[in-house]
Parts: C-alpha cells; sequence; structure tokens
C-alpha cells in the first residue's frame, strides 16, 4: 500500500516550491464556492534525462476523502509507493460593507487666463560696420 505524505514545499521569499519524490501521486482538493473540486496528478521521472514529467489522471467534484482512496486504489497500477496530499480547507466568504467615502465636490473646471504680451517688433537691420566678436577681439 502507498504511503500517504504531507505536501511539503520549499519557501523562496513569496513562492512556495514543491518536492515531490517521483515516481508519486499528488491528491489536491481546493474548495469553489463551498464544493471540493479534486484532482490526482501523476509524476514522475525520465530515467535518461532526469527531467520531472506530470500527468493529471483524475479530476471530480469530489470530496477529499474520495480522492485520496481513488489514488489508494490506482497507486499499484502505476508502481507508485508515495502519495502526496493536499488539503485546501474550505473558506467562508465575508462580505464586506460598503463603505461611505468623502465625495469632493469641484465645480467646472476653469481656464486661465492668457497672459497679453506685446507684439514683438522686427529686428532693425543694422547699417554699417558690426563691432567683432569675442573671438575676433581675442586675436
Amino acid at each position: 500500500m502507498a504511503t500517504l505524505l504531507s505536501w511539503t514545499s520549499l519557501g523562496i521569499g513569496d513562492l512556495d516550491v514543491f518536492l515531490p519524490s517521483p515516481p508519486c501521486l499528488v491528491v489536491y482538493t481546493s474548495y469553489e464556492d463551498g464544493k471540493p473540486e479534486s484532482s490526482v496528478m501523476y509524476i514522475w521521472q525520465h530515467e535518461r534525462t532526469g527531467a520531472l514529467h506530470h500527468e493529471i489522471v483524475y479530476q471530480a467534484e469530489v470530496p477529499f476523502e474520495t480522492a485520496v482512496a481513488w489514488a489508494q486504489e490506482h497507486a499499484p497500477t502505476r508502481n507508485v509507493e508515495r502519495i502526496h496530499v493536499k488539503h485546501a480547507r474550505a473558506k467562508k466568504a465575508v462580505e464586506r460593507k460598503p463603505k461611505a467615502r468623502a465625495v469632493a465636490k469641484r465645480g467646472p473646471a476653469k481656464k486661465a487666463a492668457a497672459k497679453k504680451r506685446p507684439p514683438m517688433r522686427p529686428a532693425a537691420a543694422t547699417k554699417g560696420r558690426r563691432k567683432p566678436g569675442r573671438r575676433a577681439a581675442a586675436k
């Protein structure tokens, strides 16, 4: 008979890394709107490459105990000695009361008055010789 093991994971910052011991079955039950959703996943390691592979072998809206029983029944067919289990507890929906928010009353947006400038005069053409620039004066 296969051994039941709790879900073992390693926390790295905000990330939880699941550490399976292949070949194994993983039973996971979560709840959506108070109804259980269970799945059984088969995890194995490739003999030559060492790569981990997985396959969902069972998924149904059944309680946790039913999914574990299914995994125990089918473990010998896949030569599995370990079954990892995780049972997410049903969460009660918390109803939030709407909070009264202060609403700022604003009038229509006003346009800023444009500053008036006198019209620009065209540059007067100078007659005669110009003063030498800095470069010319430095020589």
